[in-house]
């Protein structure tokens, strides 16, 4: 008869080790799993809240002529309806559009009479809450403001209608002497950057007397030169736009630059790069730079340049810079002053 041997043969600690890591592997990759799934849900749920508060919002414009006051006002009382969990943290109407804020825990979307909902919360009535630079030091006066340094000799704020017809206080540059040279504008105060990062810069410029001498949107780049997005050569003297007037007397227009990631090499500027009319049409192509890996800091400027006519009447309205990370105004928000 032969003895059957009835020993098992155990789990080494090292086996056991494994097991315990590849469970917790396992476990790690389920949260993550069920985080990502809970996250895209929620931004769905707040773009459908979005979606309907904008289609009830111009509807109410249709029936009413103007955008309700409040949420609560909406459909005559009823309001906004949200999905559990959505807050509708902020909502600005103005007598051209509207942005509404919707949040759900920490994740926050806007939306505008102008378009989808999107990452991001209101700007508000502080247009400039989000932008690099502010604007809210222009008070009426001569020459400079806080962080705006002049170039030239016209430079003052007035009282004045800005691209929307409303009255606001706007840069103004007048009565500028008759010499081939700076004639107004500024040098903005430097702030940090960051050169792993896209930057827009922009503003709004009109003549009110057309007169002669070029218009400049500009940059440096500190303590390193911006690089040309064109051939990658150093810029001691960047500009995105310089040119001779090209509009029509009185009307706004918007002009825009980028400045891309230090290591983006060369290429084409950016296609929102710019200068268009109030009706968002691009008229003309703007320059584009890259930042160095040594560059850390930079500003932002804009002049009326060698004008010899002394009614050249140059303005400028809402310079700003805004970080490309998906939360910056679109080009239609900021035509349509709705972000």
């Amino acid at each position: 008869m032969y003895k059957v041997n009835s020993k098992l043969a155990g789990f080494t600690i090292i086996e056991l080790l494994v097991v315990i890591v590849v469970i917790g592997i396992m476990a790690i990759i389920v949260i993550v799993s069920y985080s990502g799934i809970q996250n895209r849900a929620t931004i769905s749920s707040l773009k459908s809240d979005l979606s309907s508060a904008s289609k009830l919002l111009s509807m109410d414009l249709v029936m009413n002529g103007a955008y309700p006051a409040s949420l609560n006002d909406v459909s005559n009382g009823s309001g906004v309806p949200a999905s559990p969990g959505t807050v509708y943290d902020n909502y600005y109407p103005t007598s051209t559009g509207f942005c509404i804020t919707a949040r759900r825990d920490t994740t926050s979307y806007r939306i505008t009479n102008n378009s989808v909902a999107r990452p991001g919360v209101c700007s508000g009535p502080n247009k400039d809450t989000f932008s690099l630079i502010k604007w809210n030091t222009w008070i009426v006066g001569s020459g400079g403001a806080t962080n705006y340094s002049v170039n030239g000799d016209g430079n003052s704020r007035v009282l004045d209608t800005n691209p929307w017809g409303v009255s606001d206080v706007v840069w103004n540059v007048s009565n500028q002497d008759l010499a081939s040279d700076a004639d107004g504008g500024w040098n903005g105060a430097n702030f940090n950057i960051d050169n792993t990062k896209k930057y827009r810069f922009s503003t709004f410029i009109r003549r009110k007397a057309i007169g002669n001498g070029s218009f400049y949107l500009g940059t440096h780049g500190y303590p390193d030169a911006v690089l040309n997005r064109s051939d990658g050569a150093a810029s001691t003297n960047p500009y995105f736009s310089s040119r001779a007037w090209w509009g029509n007397v009185n009307d706004w227009y918007l002009v825009i630059g980028h400045i891309w990631p230090a290591g983006s090499g060369t290429g084409a500027a950016t296609s929102d790069s710019g200068i268009y009319t109030m009706g968002g049409i691009k008229l003309f192509s703007n320059s584009d730079f890259v930042w160095q890996s040594t560059t850390t800091s930079s500003h932002h400027r804009s002049y009326l340049y060698y004008s010899t006519d002394v009614t050249t009447n140059q303005q400028w309205y809402q310079p700003r810079v805004d970080i490309i990370d998906g939360n910056e105004p679109s080009i239609s928000e900021l035509l349509n002053n709705s972000f």
